[in-house]
């Protein structure tokens, strides 16, 4: 983290230069059978590269964001190859605070990898976007999906528990009789 904090995030830099944001590029929609060669991270790694767990509790939220009713995740992606192995996607993610703003996010990854290591750089263009120690929730959120989250049998919801506590049919009186004695 210490040799990390003072370098620069030049994937932050080549999108600048190469006006990456300007660009009007046709994004597809996200399917399972897109992005495959994405690296498969377990959650320990996960909190390595996101320097903790805080920043993977904020990525399991914004991905609940990104689902809809049926619990599809919804994102597009546009995907380039620098070579062989190295290809740098590039995804709109949806502010969770304000309904009209959209981040675009760039990940830098080395194909089929296993680990945290595959991923070699990642930017979004939200106020926290440009840091190499950890990454945004945004970022962290698509990372999280494509390298676990999709493997997963269900992805769960954080407050899912919450909307049936009170269900209708569950609800059952304590007290029976109203009486003086209660």
């Amino acid at each position: 983290m210490k040799s990390r904090r003072n370098v620069e995030n030049l994937l932050a830099e080549e999108a600048e230069t190469q006006h990456w944001n300007r660009r009007k590029t046709q994004f597809q929609r996200l399917t399972s059978a897109d992005l495959l060669d994405f690296s498969e991270i377990t959650e320990k790694d996960l909190k390595i590269l996101f320097t903790g767990s805080y920043q993977l509790s904020q990525a399991i939220s914004y991905l609940a964001e990104m689902m809809n009713e049926s619990g599809k995740i919804i994102l597009y992606y546009l995907k380039t190859s620098e070579n062989q192995n190295n290809t740098i996607i590039k995804i709109l993610v949806r502010s969770k605070h304000i309904n009209s703003k959209t981040y675009k996010c760039y990940i830098d990854y080395t194909c089929h990898s296993v680990s945290y290591s595959g991923i070699r750089r990642y930017v979004c263009d939200c106020p926290n976007g440009r840091c190499t120690v950890g990454c945004c929730s945004h970022i962290a959120a698509v990372i999280y999906y494509l390298s676990h989250a999709r493997y997963l049998s269900k992805i769960i919801r954080p407050a899912e528990i919450l909307s049936h506590l009170f269900t209708a049919e569950e609800v059952y009186p304590v007290i029976n009789d109203d009486s003086d004695e209660d």
